[in-house]
């Protein structure tokens, strides 16, 4: 049994039978008071794409850790290079259970692609962080919405070229919720004729599988 819970953005826990997957500590789950953070639980490990700050946040990362037991940090050599002064410590390999690809973030506009790693845990779910060049995906995708890197009608086609059985919404942060609401159903609209299920989680909601 798996159990998603989306906190904010592209911030969302993983628990398995093996313990619980923090993805992508941003500054906005830390920071805008949208979730209580006391209700996150106990995190076994944190999985971080890339190294914008709405995907990490030092002092979030250092909350986790410290408020935990032998919490693992893992992520790419730029996340690895960004917490070092921070002295928290990345693992650049692979946990046990989880896969990766190494791939490129799409164009942001100041012109550069950052590296970005998407993560598969448990062959359940996937997050490709801030691209569209992951070539897999588990039955369940995290499908970013509103970038400034893409468009929704890009993600979309992106869902298609992988054909996962169900997405749940992430990257949507600048939106407000009516905004949030009102782009998902677009896409669940369109992904159903596709036979890809919408799972249309809000900030803190979560569904099992």
């Amino acid at each position: 049994m798996t159990t998603i819970r989306r906190l904010t953005n592209s911030c969302l826990v993983v628990t398995t039978d093996d313990g619980a997957t923090l993805f992508d500590p941003g500054f906005w789950t830390f920071g805008s008071g949208d979730v209580d953070l006391e209700s996150i639980g106990d995190i076994q490990r944190i999985l971080i794409t890339h190294e914008h700050g709405d995907h990490v946040k030092p002092e979030f990362v250092r909350w986790l850790i410290d408020r935990g037991e032998d919490v693992a940090v893992h992520s790419n050599q730029a996340v690895f290079d960004l917490l070092e002064p921070h002295e928290i410590e990345v693992l650049v390999d692979n946990p046990a259970g989880v896969s990766t690809e190494d791939v490129i973030h799409e164009m942001i506009p100041n012109g550069t692609t950052p590296p970005n790693r998407s993560y598969t845990i448990d062959g359940v779910f996937t997050h490709p962080g801030d691209s569209y060049q992951p070539t897999h995906t588990a039955p369940v995708l995290a499908l970013p919405l509103i970038t400034p890197w893409g468009t929704t009608t890009r993600s979309v086609q992106f869902a298609r070229d992988l054909g996962p059985k169900q997405v749940v919404p992430i990257h949507d942060f600048y939106l407000s919720a009516t905004g949030r609401e009102f782009i998902t159903g677009m896409a669940k609209n369109v992904l159903a004729g596709d036979g890809i299920e919408m799972v249309a989680l809000d900030w803190g909601e979560s569904f099992t599988i």
